[in-house]
């Protein structure tokens, strides 16, 4: 036995084969690190999302970029609907700071037009509006009227020299 012992001893170990690098893979290892580095960019982090979860060999080998994405893609998430929660506060404070008020002195100016109607004394319809309205459209009015201003024109151009005779006498 102690023989065995020494062969296995002396036996050089099997050499696992790693290929010699060469240019294809540099470039591939220097792609996969521009994308690690890339991964924080809500559009890489969707992009390698879509492309792990169609490829699960890809996904299993490369879970530590997976799961960056997701955690990018999460933020992202997050402060988005803080935004939104920021925005919808600045815009109901400035509803409140400026039409606010506004809306205030509408219903002020509104209810107080109301008051002054409502003390005003009621309007008292004057009868002869609706006679005169309803005698102007009357042709007998209108031939009646036309006699009565030609009678009129007659007797003021009458009242008229009589005027001036006073008037010459009187000097």
């Amino acid at each position: 036995m102690p023989e065995a012992l020494s062969n296995e001893q002396h036996q050089p170990e099997p050499r696992q084969y790693t290929p010699a690098p060469n240019r294809r893979y540099a470039e591939e290892d220097r792609a996969w690190s521009q994308l690690y580095a890339a991964i924080g960019q809500t559009s890489t982090a969707e992009e390698v999302v879509k492309q792990l979860d169609a490829d699960l060999q890809s996904k299993r080998t490369h879970l530590a970029l997976y799961i960056r994405a997701k955690t990018t893609l999460r933020e992202q998430k997050a402060a988005d609907a803080r935004i939104e929660r920021i925005g919808a506060f600045v815009r109901h404070a400035l509803d409140f700071m400026v039409l606010g008020p506004l809306r205030l002195l509408r219903a002020a100016l509104s209810l107080g037009a109301s008051v002054a109607v409502e003390a005003m004394p009621p309007v008292r319809r004057e009868p002869a509006k609706a006679r005169t309205s309803a005698l102007r459209s009357d042709p007998d009015f209108a031939h009646a009227k036309g006699r009565f201003t030609s009678g009129a024109d007659v007797a003021g151009a009458a009242a008229g020299e009589t005027g001036e005779s006073r008037s010459a006498k009187a000097a």
